[in-house]
């Protein structure tokens, strides 16, 4: 963390280039390394306020896409096409209203995190099972061959959930992009390519405009 009085390059950055929030640094370090996000994809973005991360895969997926964001509180970004947003919380979702803007998703994020409360073990286990929310999303919503994208407290019980990733996905990788500050116990585990049958090659993806 910037020491007291010393500015933080990422928030100037991200001010400079009109994000509402520095955490799109994040998203944009991984995407460069894994190429996560392409032109036309269904995205999914759970916790998605205050809107950075929407902000970049909106410009990443382009008007033929779909970025749908689920949070408590809306976002700080105009909501206009390819971006939506459904008020709930991840671990009661509402999957019907979802599936009604996309039958299937290409891509589930989630930069979920708990209110902290200052003992490492209680918010490493909130940061948990808003994680594992996550991965039942992604299970259900996320097409064969699909990636997921998931941040979480660093502890002891991290390796469960990396097994849980590898038991529906055909990787799981730990990352940590710069964007994340020294100090901070966050991560991100990044499940590439759902397991599944493939969908046919003339599925319709669904009206999503």
């Amino acid at each position: 963390m910037p020491r007291p009085g010393v500015p933080d390059p990422y928030r100037r950055q991200a001010r400079e280039a009109g994000y509402v929030s520095r955490a799109v640094f994040k998203l944009q370090a991984i995407d460069a390394k894994y190429q996560l996000v392409r032109r036309g994809q269904r995205v999914l973005d759970l916790g998605c306020s205050p809107g950075s991360w929407l902000q970049y895969l909106g410009e990443r997926v382009g008007p033929e896409g779909l970025v749908v964001g689920v949070d408590l509180q809306p976002p700080a970004v105009p909501l206009t096409p390819p971006l939506y947003f459904l008020a709930g919380d991840v671990q009661s979702l509402d999957l019907a209203a979802l599936r009604e803007l996309a039958p299937v998703f290409d891509l589930v994020v989630s930069d979920l995190a708990p209110a902290t409360s200052g003992i490492r073990e209680v918010d490493e286990s909130r940061s948990l099972a808003l994680a594992r929310a996550a991965l039942a999303a992604a299970r259900e919503l996320l097409r064969p061959g699909g990636h997921f994208l998931v941040k979480v407290f660093e502890g002891p019980d991290l390796p469960e959930l990396v097994a849980e990733i590898r038991r529906s996905f055909a990787a799981c990788h730990r990352v940590k992009p710069p964007g994340s500050r020294p100090a901070s116990r966050e991560l991100y585990l990044l499940g590439l390519q759902k397991r599944g049958a493939p969908p046919p090659p003339d599925q319709n993806p669904g009206r999503h405009g």
